[in-house]
């Protein structure tokens, strides 16, 4: 980028006569310029060395290197400097084909949604279920009052047969699947302006078309829905609607790249069924079938849902009924065939890990497009990106880090082009400008009978540890304690504003429900922040070194200020805090 539109970009500020004037209000969000990262902004560009980034309140006003952002006469004066310490951002993930209401459960719903969001995740595209539980978490998400990523769905149309499937009974459970706005049953006879304008009343973003529909429906269906300015996203195969018709019709994403094979069968089936297998060995990726295949895709600019770590999931148990659903090794080749022919990829799922695992399936499916199918890891990363945004139809405002866009990104430890597997790497997530450590991570556990309950679990490292402590005090949550420090008679903390050392477990649980700690925490305006923290490793321990602050950024002169001491340990469940140590400087000291 160059100096012109890094000005461009602030311009609101403005010095008259040396006095700031600003063209927000007195309200407004402090500007802020985040330095101290290496980015990946998503469009397939080259990476940013030594990058900044200005942002003001939930708004990306510029990306640049930090030389040109905070360098030279035009850089911003009043901001607000902040040295992230390291890494790589991206931006905010994206995992195009999630399924969060099948049977709804609005617990489990929550906890996969918490794993997601701190696992890095922004946006989601839930691909059919009940629309009353979906409408719900997209509301409860996008307003903030439930952790997550942001919730977009679809509403399902198909032929009447499918219809008696028991997942789309599930989804309408209490009403008659096929005869609701969400899973609508098609003919010919459908008033197709109508079932759209239905669907579209839902909330929904999109339009799955599903199972059992002839070409000649399936491309009436996506016709209107465009007229309409609806999304239609299909399977690969709607059987009979083959693989070239699908894609002929208009959809804007296909899914299941396994699906494509039936492109190269002499016969179909004409109605879809799970134990339904195409003769894999007919045919190679390279056969001529999916050339005219991909060029049609391409022309159009078909999306691709591949779902490839779905496949090997299911290969990977035997127990699956439904492990030889896919040849993997043709899906992979198929993949990275598409890759080549420029077709655009999309990284979804279709299924969620274990509950115990800390991660949610996204990272196996980005994993797997670069470990199988050869993509770049840069690829890779679009296609959670990006191209996930575009998938949804929500590109101008996720997937890339631009001038306009949500302050939405993932702070990384380690370069992800030098290894896929360092995207696990999170040190913490933004979403709409609000800041998730990931060593304050928590699983929240639904028990088979529905008992709620929350997983004792918390930072795997001492930087994590340091960083869920500060995080304490961004949202005094006195649910979060119990992971972040030791729970033990040992623990001693000396608080800046109690007189002598508070000691064990118990003491400074109540010491800090007397601060206004309360379970489920609640946003504050002040902020604690730590000047120079130098961490020094030892066998099982650590020990933070660093000067405190707590008050108001902007008003620096008003706020509390010491010297900072912290001991974290190694425990079986994982780094704690066993000693806090807060002194303070005068108001009016330099602290030097």
């Amino acid at each position: 980028m160059n100096r012109s539109a890094i000005v461009a970009g602030l311009v609101f500020i403005a010095f008259v006569g040396g006095t700031r004037v600003a063209a927000q209000g007195q309200g407004s969000a402090p500007l802020e310029v985040l330095y101290g990262f290496s980015l990946i902004d998503g469009t397939g560009g080259p990476p940013i060395e030594d990058a900044a980034m200005a942002i003001r309140g939930n708004e990306i006003l510029t990306v640049s290197s930090r030389l040109e952002l905070l360098s030279g006469p035009n850089a911003p004066r009043d901001a607000i400097v902040r040295n992230l310490g390291g890494g790589w951002i991206v931006p905010g993930l994206i995992d195009a084909h999630v399924h969060l209401a099948t049977v709804p459960n609005r617990e489990r719903a929550e906890a996969e949604l918490n794993r997601m969001l701190y696992g890095g995740i922004v946006a989601v595209r839930d691909m059919a279920g009940d629309a009353r539980a979906l409408s719900s978490l997209a509301r409860d998400t996008r307003l903030g009052q439930l952790q997550g990523p942001d919730v977009f769905y679809s509403a399902l149309m198909a032929g009447p047969t499918f219809l008696s499937d028991p997942r789309p009974q599930s989804s309408a459970a209490g009403e008659v699947a096929g005869e609701v706005p969400w899973m609508q049953a098609i003919t010919p006879e459908t008033h197709l302006p109508t079932a759209v304008a239905l669907a579209r009343g839902t909330s929904a973003s999109g339009i799955k078309i599903y199972a059992n529909l002839e070409p000649e429906l399936v491309r009436a269906i996506t016709d209107e829905a465009h007229r309409q300015g609806t999304k239609v996203w299909a399977h690969s195969m709607v059987f009979p609607t083959r693989p070239l018709a699908v894609v002929e019709s208009g959809a804007d994403v296909i899914s299941h790249v396994c699906r494509l094979a039936w492109e190269g069968m002499a016969t179909a089936p004409t109605e879809y069924h799970h134990d339904q297998v195409p003769l894999f060995g007919n045919f190679s990726a390279e056969s001529p079938v999916f050339t005219e295949l991909f060029e049609a895709m391409r022309a159009r600019g078909t999306i691709l849902d591949a779902t490839l770590s779905m496949y090997v999931r299911m290969a990977a148990n035997p127990d699956n009924t439904q492990s030889d659903r896919c040849d993997l090794g043709f899906a992979r080749e198929l993949v990275r065939r598409a890759y080549e022919e420029g077709i655009p990829i999309a990284a979804g799922t279709d299924f969620t890990t274990d509950r115990e695992d800390p991660y949610p399936s996204l990272f196996e499916e980005v994993e797997e497009l670069v470990n199988g199918a050869g993509l770049p890891p840069m690829a890779a990363i679009e296609a959670a990106t990006r191209v996930a945004a575009e998938a949804i139809g929500v590109e101008d405002r996720y997937g890339t880090l631009e001038h306009g866009r949500p302050v939405s990104f993932v702070l990384l430890d380690a370069n992800p082009l030098e290894d896929i597997g360092n995207l696990r790497s999170i040190k913490a997530v933004w979403k709409n400008g609000e800041r998730y450590e990931r060593g304050a991570f928590r699983p929240v556990v639904v028990a088979r009978d529905d008992v709620r309950r929350v997983e004792a679990r918390g930072p795997q490292t001492a930087q994590q540890a340091l960083d869920a402590w500060l995080g304490l005090w961004r949202r005094y949550d006195l649910d979060q304690l119990g992971d972040v420090f030791l729970q033990d008679p040992a623990l001693t903390y000396f608080a800046s504003d109690a007189e002598g050392v508070i000691e064990g477990w118990e003491a400074v649980l109540a010491y800090h429900d007397e601060r206004g700690f309360v379970p489920g925490g609640f946003a504050i305006t002040d902020e604690l922040w730590l000047d120079d923290p130098l961490i020094t490793h030892f066998e099982d321990t650590a020990v933070v070194s660093a000067v405190w602050n707590f008050g108001k950024r902007l008003q620096p002169a008003e706020a509390g200020r010491g010297p900072f001491s912290m001991v974290i340990v190694r425990t079986p469940e994982g780094f704690r805090v066993s000693h806090v140590n807060m002194a303070n400087y005068p108001r009016s000291g330099s602290g030097s």
